[in-house]
């Protein structure tokens, strides 16, 4: 707890000094009518604000989100005896929104909505929570409800045709007819492949049935590098590819100087995928990952456009362009 006094209430404590020195050095009994009861004021205020409870605060904030989504903050200050209070909820750079609010500290609910606004893990709170006695003479300060993290995904844009460039080279197909063969279970592949037959001769191991036209090629890793100052323009071309393949029920991996995935597929991945491209930051990949990596994403130190390299094959990423911000999946808020 934090206690100061306000201007108003410096104001007052200058006059009993003041009032003070003049009754000191001059002999004025008259100032003892305005000097001790202000000086009276001021104790009893202090010992007012001396007497609020330090509140108990919960809050309730989204967990993830993409970048431009507007998300709902719920606050409950309760200091067991109520008095008015304005509460703020301290946002990071990266979060936008007003979090200050009046209220009282009585438990009730609050709400604010927060726009985000950059890609990111961004911080919501602590929270400060500042009252005042009824002249407004003193205030005191409390800090509470520990700081709660907010993962702001990168946008994801829509993909136009020729993303078909991407599709045809990982393999894709539904050429399910001739039976290729059968090996150990990898994670990433869909259940509906796992030999189950096979699978109950080796109950410590998966098998899975492959196909013609199918095999390794329905599993991408993704490259993503950022030299220069574009690692937003990277993270958003990185997530818009890989939710396009993981959309066509391609396994997608996704490695990048500050963290890496193996390729796998499903929601819960998607988001995995994403909350590593929201981290993402500039830096050199090893050259070695970029080589077993299907597809790079770069831009270089120059600032230069997006490149997407697929095999021997370089586009600029405005050539898969389709739209802004695709249907994304839903995230929990």
């Amino acid at each position: 707890m934090a206690t100061a006094l306000t201007r108003r209430g410096q104001a007052v404590l200058a006059a009993v000094l003041l009032g003070a020195a003049f009754g000191y050095a001059f002999g004025g009994r008259s100032l003892n009518a305005v000097v001790v009861p202000a000086a009276a004021l001021l104790l009893a205020t202090r010992l007012y604000v001396w007497s609020f409870q330090e509140p108990e605060i919960e809050r309730v904030t989204p967990r993830e989100g993409h970048q431009g989504d507007r998300r709902r903050v719920e606050l409950s200050v309760d200091a067991g005896r109520s008095y008015p209070a304005t509460v703020t909820d301290a946002l990071g750079d990266g979060l936008r929104g007003d979090s200050r609010l009046t209220t009282e500290t009585d438990g009730r609910r609050l709400t604010y909505e927060i726009e985000l606004a950059s890609r990111g893990v961004h911080a919501v709170g602590p929270c400060f929570v500042e009252a005042t006695d009824p002249f407004g003479l003193w205030t005191v300060e409390f800090r509470g409800g520990d700081a709660q993290l907010v993962t702001v995904f990168p946008r994801v844009h829509a993909l136009s045709d020729t993303a078909t460039l991407l599709t045809g080279y990982v393999g894709m197909t539904d050429e399910r007819e001739e039976f290729a063969g059968v090996r150990e279970y990898e994670r990433g592949d869909p259940l509906r492949d796992v030999n189950w037959k096979v699978s109950a001769k080796h109950p410590t191991s998966l098998a899975v049935t492959e196909y013609a036209g199918e095999g390794a090629t329905d599993r991408v890793t993704i490259a993503a590098e950022a030299l220069g100052p574009r690692e937003d323009s990277v993270a958003e071309a990185a997530a818009s590819i890989a939710a396009h393949l993981l959309d066509a029920g391609i396994s997608v991996g996704i490695v990048t100087s500050t963290g890496n995935l193996d390729p796998a597929n499903g929601d819960p991945h998607r988001r995995r995928v994403l909350g590593v491209l929201a981290a993402f930051g500039r830096g050199k990949l090893r050259q070695r990952h970029k080589t077993e990596a299907e597809i790079v994403v770069h831009a270089p130190e120059s600032g230069e456009h997006v490149s997407v390299t697929v095999g021997d094959d370089d586009h600029r990423y405005e050539e898969f362009v389709g739209g802004r911000t695709s249907a994304a999946p839903e995230v929990s808020a």
